[in-house]
């Protein structure tokens, strides 16, 4: 299999849509059930609300088409106070899934954040999702905190 990396485009919009659900249910898979709104009314939020001018994306394509992607942008860490990349959507379409996609993405930021001088690269994920966190732990990254929830209603 043949793949590149590009830059991402505004044609890009409905395959960066399913990136960001494939994102977002796999590090919070309550989103399909939460809230008022529908999951495809809270994605294209998340869409809207990321879609500025300081975000990076890069879309690895196989076998001539977008199959994964990473969506972040410039950030400064909110205790370490360093420049970072902040990812905030990694996923790659299931039909393209262990193919080295991710992890080639995963480089591919981590080298043009430190071209740009930033110190890491940052991203949120669920511990229950094993593949994910592999990969995460393979590619040099380790856990900062941990986020704990307690419902009260």
């Amino acid at each position: 299999m043949q793949a590149t990396i590009r830059e991402g485009r505004p044609t890009d919009r409905p395959f960066l849509l399913e990136i960001l659900t494939l994102s977002a249910l796999a590090s919070y898979p309550p989103l399909a059930t939460l809230g008022r709104l529908t999951l495809r009314e809270t994605i294209e939020t998340f869409y809207e609300d990321y879609d500025h001018p300081q975000k990076r994306i890069w879309v690895a394509e196989a076998d001539g088409r977008p199959a994964a992607a990473v969506w972040g942008l410039r950030s400064i860490h909110p205790v370490l106070e360093e420049p970072e990349f902040l990812i905030v959507a990694i996923a790659t379409l299931p039909d393209f899934r262990g193919r080295g996609l991710a992890r080639a993405l995963l480089a591919h930021a981590a080298e043009a954040a430190r071209a740009e001088g930033l110190k890491a690269l940052r991203l949120f994920a669920n511990p229950a999702n094993s593949q994910a966190m592999a990969l995460y732990e393979q590619g040099g990254f380790s856990p900062l905190t941990v986020e704990l929830r307690k419902p009260i209603s």
